[in-house]
């Protein structure tokens, strides 16, 4: 009981040990953008949007020109043309991780299918579609939710979200956050360990007698 016990207060500590967040994932910290309006962000500019890096083509980075998955701001990942932005990330090497987004398509050119590709260094990368209709305007940018998983292989890993639309009306990206995921076992072991600390707990509740 005791060593059980041990192995999910060390469950406890690894966890926290693998805990992990995005700087600024909603992109709201950054420079100022004129009321709704929007500014054009060059490569290699990692001080205009707070936490993030700036490749590629370079990005627009959005105010209230368009209705923004969470907050007030968001990314066009294609300023002229397609660009990207990064953030390195400190992983547990071995450690599955899960990152969350909200993808959308800016609506100035036309209906049409806009390409993202998201990726993490050492990993394959995922490529996602989000196809601007008729329904899509910039009160209304009908934001979809994706997920990406990936394995850490570093203790450092950079995050890239990457625009393949080679035009100036690229794919929209908002609400970054990423968790660890717990492996099967993991979670099997903590689920017995907790119950088992609950039996042995209502075995040694006092008995009181009249």
């Amino acid at each position: 009981m005791k060593l059980l016990i041990a192995a999910v207060l060390s469950f406890g500590i690894a966890s926290a040990a693998s805990a992990i967040s995005i700087t600024n994932g909603s992109f709201e910290l950054g420079a100022n953008i004129p009321a709704g309006g929007f500014i054009t962000v060059p490569a290699l500019n990692s001080t205009s949007i707070t936490g993030w890096t700036v490749g590629g083509a370079g990005v627009d980075y959005i105010g209230t020109y368009w209705q923004a998955a969470d907050g007030v701001r968001s990314i066009d990942l294609s300023a002229l043309s397609a660009g990207s932005i990064s953030q390195s990330l400190q992983t547990v090497i071995g450690q599955t991780y899960k990152v969350s987004f909200a993808l959308a398509g800016n609506p100035d050119g036309g209906q049409g299918t806009k390409v993202a590709i998201t990726s993490i260094s050492g990993s394959l990368p995922d490529v996602e579609f989000f196809t601007v209709g008729a329904a899509n305007t910039r009160a209304n940018m009908l934001w979809e939710n994706f997920t990406y998983t990936f394995k850490a292989f570093d203790t450092t890993s950079v995050l890239t979200f990457a625009s393949a639309t080679r035009t100036a009306f690229g794919p929209a990206i908002d609400n970054v956050s990423i968790s660890a995921v717990p492996e099967p076992e993991t979670w099997a072991l903590m689920i017995l360990g907790m119950g088992l600390v609950g039996v042995s707990a209502r075995r040694r509740s006092p008995v009181v007698t009249a």
